[in-house]
């Protein structure tokens, strides 16, 4: 840890972690966050674009010339602006509900926010940052954080197997028939036991970006375990064009570890409802088509 004076009892528990890591969460967090500096007037002086975008869809028009108090009208009474200041000098930290007018109508709206000093108050003009989110955009922000969390493969950044479900329930109630095929990386583990799992997870990223460049328009890919990938074509007379295109582009050369080579794949297809009408069948007639394809590969 390379932080050298962190307050004993508040933030000792951060000692474990590195700079980096600190510092990626906390730009995460601020997704989440209107941000904008004001001096001790209380004028603008730098803001973040989730702000910007926040004002603007309310009817400010935030300027160089712009004021804390055209956001926030309680804050027009300069005795309690200068008392929130104080109470930052002396607490760190300033944590309350704000109003504001939402558009140009007589609309309230609460924020919750937080304010404190950036660069001390040893400077002759102390900079003030603050933070503020509406309770129920947090939780919109947040929802929708988590449900792309919990829909997305966390090694290759594709949709995983809970998103596939998913979407193949919502597919088939939309198309009278559609396709899906098997991917599957031949000998995948002799990349792992020659190179490490550390060379063959970066491997696996790759081929992940390989797919998702190869998918055509109404194409979906998944990572569906290990070295095994889905992909939905909602087109369904569209399949086999799909699965040469995709296997074409995958065959080209990868650099694994420290060297340059071909990567074999075999890929199986099935078609709706002629193949199955339902997930377990689709996927099996698939898988049994991959398996024959790598067993005429292999010999």
């Amino acid at each position: 840890m390379h932080y050298g004076h962190l307050p004993e009892g508040k933030f000792v528990w951060l000692s474990e972690y590195s700079e980096t890591e600190i510092m990626t969460c906390l730009l995460s967090i601020l997704d989440f966050y209107n941000v904008f500096f004001i001096d001790s007037n209380g004028a603008y002086l730098k803001y973040s674009q989730i702000f910007k975008n926040f004002t603007q869809s309310r009817g400010f028009h935030i300027s160089n010339q712009g004021h804390i108090a055209d956001v926030f009208i309680e804050l027009k009474d300069q005795k309690l602006f200068q008392s929130i200041l104080s109470n930052v000098e002396i607490n760190g930290i300033w944590s309350g509900k704000l109003m504001f007018i939402r558009g140009s109508s007589s609309y309230f709206s609460e924020a919750q926010v937080r304010i404190m000093c950036v660069n001390g108050f040893q400077h002759q003009n102390p900079i003030y940052m603050l933070l503020f989110y509406r309770d129920d955009e947090a939780r919109s922000a947040e929802e929708e954080k988590w449900k792309e969390l919990a829909y997305t493969d966390e090694l290759t950044g594709l949709s995983n197997w809970r998103k596939f479900r998913e979407k193949l329930s919502a597919i088939k109630k939309e198309r009278e028939s559609f396709g899906l095929l098997f991917i599957d990386i031949d000998n995948f583990k002799e990349i792992n036991d020659r190179h490490g799992h550390i060379v063959g997870d970066k491997f696996l990223k790759l081929f992940a970006n390989r797919i998702r460049e190869s998918l055509g328009e109404k194409m979906y890919a998944f990572r569906k375990s290990g070295d095994e990938f889905l992909v939905i074509v909602e087109e369904g007379e569209q399949t086999e064009q799909a699965a040469k295109i995709i296997k074409r582009r995958l065959s080209d050369d990868f650099i694994i570890g420290k060297s340059v080579r071909g990567v074999s794949v075999s890929i199986g297809l099935s078609i709706y409802p002629s193949c199955g009408i339902d997930e377990e069948s689709l996927i099996h007639h698939a898988d049994k088509e991959m398996y024959k394809e790598k067993m005429r590969q292999s010999n």
